[in-house]
């Protein structure tokens, strides 16, 4: 009884220093806000949009109708975090899919081994993934959830140093009135708001450095519609990945089976080769990939959906590791480094930082270490980094980065064990779990 009287007659700046605020309540935001609450009497997760009840899309997040999934490792985050997610998925009607057995994958070098390997993906749609995330989220009494609003700028402490809360404002409000900003206090602000994060405008207000930018983009680009699959086609895969051939075929495509008995299938190309939206150009796209599979898949099936693009690709990576920044600010996932969402390692990684993040914490015992939590998300990024605009790197319109002599033996060493993924399982497990995040790259030599 004691500790609950005195707990109830704190000052206020001690009541702030039990609050963390989450800015973003995306994938990220979620995994960060589950952390925080093993450590904060009370989590504020502010969000922009006003979300569904049930998993619809938002326009808070347009890559949403597009391909999503996680990897082995990622998965396995998310269910450390919030136990019984996987099996609500499945559940609901996702698919839990090994990547030898379940997966026909062309390579440059020929079609992926078929045996099982024993690294699972779980696919779904974003939606589907948000609401059942949320689900569990929101089952936290220290979890609070604040939609319709946005962040204006960081409240600072008196000298400057630290950051002491957001200040937040309703995102839609009469234009002709002056907008009513409020200040929530926090010992702790995280930003999750993704590719678009506003923060390196915040700290440029409160007197630091914007954190230096590298952006790689090699202009992808991609179309993705949902179909009701052909009863009877007969085929000997669940999902059908035909990769493009850095550099003289841009095109790729992938059949993804998705909750409901549907497919969501994706078309995609580099180099300013951006898939049509229309119903033709669509189906003319999938056509001219590498192998006629897919679109054998689709030609006689039914559309559910109409065809949506998808142009924001650029790999972007904010250097908060090397920045000035206050404490009592940190910034993880999408809104450190957003990676081009082809390659699919974003959720993953995110997950992985979220784990950083709980790390830092419980060494702190409940306090961080802001410049040494974001050096810690730098390692993490910079193998998958490396790789990704590596990739990018291969095709010749490429804008950013430099194709070092790093880059030159490792374009030649990925190109020695691609080839030799068709006529090897050893090869092309390892190969996965890499890409999978169970292995650093150093597992492929």
């Amino acid at each position: 009884m004691q500790d609950r009287s005195s707990s109830q007659h704190r000052n206020e700046g001690e009541v702030s220093s039990r609050h963390a605020i989450v800015v973003g309540g995306s994938i990220g935001g979620m995994l960060a806000a589950r952390v925080l609450a093993d450590h904060f009497d009370q989590v504020t997760v502010i969000e922009r949009d006003q979300l569904p009840d049930g998993s619809e899309n938002r326009p808070g997040v347009p890559h949403a109708r597009h391909l999503h999934f996680f990897f082995k490792r990622g998965l396995m985050v998310v269910e450390e975090l919030f136990p019984g997610v996987t099996a609500d998925l499945l559940d609901a009607g996702s698919h839990l899919l090994d990547q030898g057995r379940d997966f026909r994958i062309l390579y440059r070098s020929g079609w992926s081994p078929r045996a099982e390997i024993g690294l699972e993906f779980c696919t779904f749609t974003r939606p589907l993934l948000e609401a059942t995330m949320r689900r569990h989220l929101m089952a936290n009494p220290r979890i609070k959830l604040l939609q319709g609003f946005e962040v204006a700028g960081l409240a600072m402490s008196g000298d400057g140093n630290r950051v002491e809360g957001v200040k937040i404002q309703p995102r839609h409000q009469d234009p002709n009135v002056l907008p009513e900003v409020q200040t929530l206090a926090a010992a702790l602000v995280v930003d999750t708001s993704g590719r678009g994060s506003k923060a390196p405008e915040w700290l440029e207000a409160a007197g630091f450095p914007k954190p230096e930018e590298t952006v790689v983009d090699a202009f992808w680009g991609y179309a993705t519609r949902i179909y009701e699959p052909v009863e009877d086609f007969k085929k000997d895969w669940k999902n059908l990945l035909v990769m493009n051939r850095p550099p003289y075929q841009p095109r790729a495509g992938i059949i993804q089976p998705i909750e409901g008995n549907r497919w969501l299938v994706t078309v995609a190309g580099v180099m300013h080769d951006y898939p049509p939206t229309d119903e033709e150009g669509f189906l003319k796209f999938a056509r001219s990939l590498s192998s006629p599979e897919l679109y054998r898949a689709i030609e006689h099936a039914k559309p559910l959906s109409r065809i949506w693009g998808y142009r924001r690709t650029e790999n972007r990576l904010r250097h908060y590791d090397t920045a000035r920044i206050p404490q009592g600010f940190a910034a993880l996932g999408d809104s450190v480094c957003a990676f081009n969402p082809v390659y699919g390692v974003g959720m993953t990684l995110t997950g992985l930082e979220a784990l950083e993040l709980r790390k830092c914490l419980r060494a702190g015992k409940g306090r961080l270490d802001s410049h040494r939590f974001q050096q810690r998300v730098a390692k993490l990024v910079a193998a998958p980094w490396a790789l990704t605009t590596g990739e990018d790197l291969r095709w010749p319109a490429t804008q950013g980065g430099k194709i070092t002599g790093k880059v030159k033996f490792m374009h030649w060493y990925i190109e020695q064990v691609i080839r030799l993924i068709p006529q090897s399982q050893e090869v092309f497990r390892r190969f996965q779990e890499v890409n999978h995040m169970l292995k650093a790259p150093t597992a492929l030599f």
